[in-house]
């Protein structure tokens, strides 16, 4: 199970509002302070709501909305092979689908042929991936779940 902890930001009947802030990948690097890519994700997280936040709708199932307050910190996850199968889903995709219509495109019609065979499947390709995820919207596999709730400590 893959976690990740954020703010709860709302609360309605059956759901609760979770406000994660991304990081990059470079949070444990020590090459950090002199990397392009790690200052800009520490000024990016840094800026909060406005660059890198992203809202996620929690099923709440057996929880008890009484036991939650806003800005309360929630601990949601996800399972580790529908994020790995999305990611290859996701990526892998829409780029072979470019390089196998590149490829055709180049023996139908030479070089024209495979530039505007690279940006057909390209194209369909996330089609195809936005078509799959429209499709599996409600599939709890991947929804992501409330571990737990660590309440928010009075000042």
């Amino acid at each position: 199970m893959v976690e990740e902890r954020g703010r709860v930001v709302a609360i309605e009947p059956g759901a609760i509002w979770v406000e994660t802030i991304q990081r990059s990948g470079c949070h444990g690097c020590s090459a950090k302070t002199g990397c392009g890519t790690g200052l800009l994700g520490d000024y990016l997280s840094n800026r909060g709501a406005l660059a890198g936040a992203t809202r996620v709708r929690v099923a709440l199932n057996s929880w008890d909305p009484d036991n939650i307050s806003l800005n309360d910190t929630a601990v949601i996850g996800i399972a580790e092979h529908a994020l790995a199968s999305s990611a290859l889903l996701v990526y892998l995709l829409p780029l072979v689908s470019l390089v196998l219509s590149a490829l055709a495109g180049e023996s139908l019609a030479g070089e024209g042929g495979a530039i505007g065979g690279a940006v057909v499947g390209l194209i369909g390709g996330a089609a195809l991936v936005r078509w799959y995820s429209r499709r599996h919207t409600d599939n709890p596999a991947y929804a992501p779940l409330l571990l737990r709730i660590e309440p928010s400590r009075p000042l």
